[in-house]
Order: C-alpha cells, then sequence, then structure tokens
C-alpha cells in the first residue's frame, strides 16, 4: 500500500476536504468512480472487495454494539477503516476523496444520484453496487452474486434536528452510542438489501459514503465540544490497521484530510 497522503501538518500541503455528495464537482465524481472501479477489479488485499471483506464477511472485524455489550471503539475503529478505504482510493487517482452522504438533504430525493444511477455516459457506475466475491470460504446463506438495495420513505432517513441533538450529548460514550444505534443503524436498515446485513454492507460502494457522514458527525462533536473524544487510557489501544491507534485517529489533519464546512455552528444539512 502507498504511504499516506502528505498532511498540513507534517508537510504544509493543504488538507484534502472531504465534501457532500451532492457538493462533488463533474471531475471529482469522475475521479471517484473510476478510482473505485478500478479497485473493484483488483483482486489482491488493496481491492474493492478485500477491503469490503474486513468489515463483514469473511473478517468480521468491524466494531458494533450489540444488544448486550456496547462497542466502545465504534468511531475510532471505522474512521481508521474509512482511512485505509481512502488510501487506496489514493492509489488509484491522487484526486479521488470519500464523500459524506448528507442524509437531510436525501429525506426528498432518497439515495444521491451519484450513486444511484445504474450507468454513466453509457457506462456501468461502479458506486451503484458491486459483485459480491465467489472464493470465499463459506459463505453465509444471504450471500447474493451483487449488492442490491431496497431503500425505504426518503423522509425516514435522519433530518438535521436529529443529528443537531446527538451532537448535543456531553458525555462521549453517551454519543458514540447513540450516533451508532439511534442514526448508523437507522440508515443502514433504511437502505436495506446488502446494506441492511453486517455480512454485505461494505460490498455496497454506499456503505464508504454513509460512514464518512458518521465520521464527519464525530468531527462537528469534537468541534462543538472541544474534545477528541475517547479517554486518554484508550489512546494506546490498537485498531488492527497497520501502526494505527485511538490516539493516532483522533485529529483528521493528523491523517491528511478535513470535512468542507465542519467547523463548530455550521448547519447539518447543508452540504459543501
Amino acid at each position: 500500500m502507498s504511504a499516506a497522503p502528505a498532511t498540513a501538518t507534517s508537510s504544509g500541503v493543504a488538507l484534502r476536504h472531504r465534501v457532500s455528495v451532492d457538493g462533488l464537482t463533474a471531475s471529482q465524481l469522475t475521479a471517484l468512480r473510476n478510482a473505485t472501479a478500478k479497485m473493484q477489479a483488483i483482486g489482491d488485499n488493496r481491492g474493492f472487495a478485500a477491503l469490503a471483506g474486513i468489515h463483514g464477511w469473511p473478517q468480521y472485524r468491524c466494531k458494533h454494539s450489540s444488544e448486550t455489550a456496547r462497542a466502545r471503539l465504534f468511531l475510532p475503529w471505522h474512521r481508521a477503516y474509512l482511512y485505509e478505504f481512502e488510501l487506496s482510493l489514493y492509489e488509484q487517482d491522487s484526486t479521488a476523496r470519500l464523500p459524506w452522504w448528507d442524509w437531510p438533504a436525501s429525506r426528498q430525493s432518497g439515495i444521491p444520484a451519484a450513486y444511484a444511477d445504474e450507468d454513466t455516459d453509457g457506462q456501468p457506475n461502479p458506486l451503484a453496487g458491486s459483485a459480491l466475491p465467489t472464493d470465499i470460504p463459506n459463505p453465509p446463506q444471504d450471500w447474493t452474486a451483487a449488492t442490491y438495495r431496497t431503500p425505504a420513505d426518503p423522509a425516514e432517513l435522519p433530518d438535521a434536528k436529529a443529528i443537531e441533538a446527538i451532537i448535543g450529548i456531553a458525555d462521549y460514550y453517551d454519543f458514540e452510542l447513540a450516533l451508532e444505534t439511534q442514526l448508523h443503524n437507522l440508515v443502514h436498515e433504511w437502505v436495506g438489501g446488502s446494506m441492511g446485513e453486517v455480512n454485505t454492507a461494505a460490498y455496497d460502494p454506499l456503505f464508504w459514503a454513509h460512514h464518512t457522514m458518521v465520521d464527519r458527525i464525530w468531527s462537528l462533536w469534537q468541534s462543538a465540544h472541544a474534545s477528541p473524544g475517547p479517554p486518554q487510557s484508550t489512546f494506546a489501544t490498537a485498531l488492527g490497521f497497520g501502526e494505527l491507534t485511538v490516539g493516532a485517529v483522533l485529529d483528521t489533519a493528523k491523517l491528511g484530510y478535513d470535512y468542507a464546512a465542519s467547523i463548530q455552528h455550521v448547519a447539518i444539512g447543508a452540504g459543501g
């Protein structure tokens, strides 16, 4: 895997700004689609399927809460996971970036057109779905040839007030659990199909825009509360991605990215 992209803190290079899906320029969308298509064609551990398989089947390494135990690494683990995926995007196209899915802005239209259109310029849209690998051991019973979606009524997506209420939760662990169970889970279930099952969720390209929105909300919470979140006692905890620890992912600038319009008091659902 290539080296991490240069960061503002390490080299004076400007941060890469992740923008909303709807805010992507034509050239940015083309770069994202091209990089995703190239990743989907790679059969080794840099490829789309290999990275998706870390979250669900066959590796199932994701950190999620259960009915009996909360996952206190939900946000740090997924931030590290997004970072690894974005590094692979960069390898295919240095101008590609992960966009975030602005759920409130989709409460009328549903799945963003960038991810919903089946083809673009006469070519299959790699963001509309992906094939599931056929060479993995003991695939689960819900395994299909390709990802699919069964979206519900767009009005059921989270609105800005719901997001702002969760950002207003002062205790980090209460915030993390509310974000996971009340917003993150809701959207996975709303999309349905492959996104509705942990085994297959990350094979849907929409997963990455969804989780980038989750990561952005954590970034907004950090700004609003002037806090990184997890207690210092967790900082040395390894996340399973190279040398990344909880402490290493708390500052997005040190990972080389920031969110456009992510400063405190900027309205959710405003795009940008």
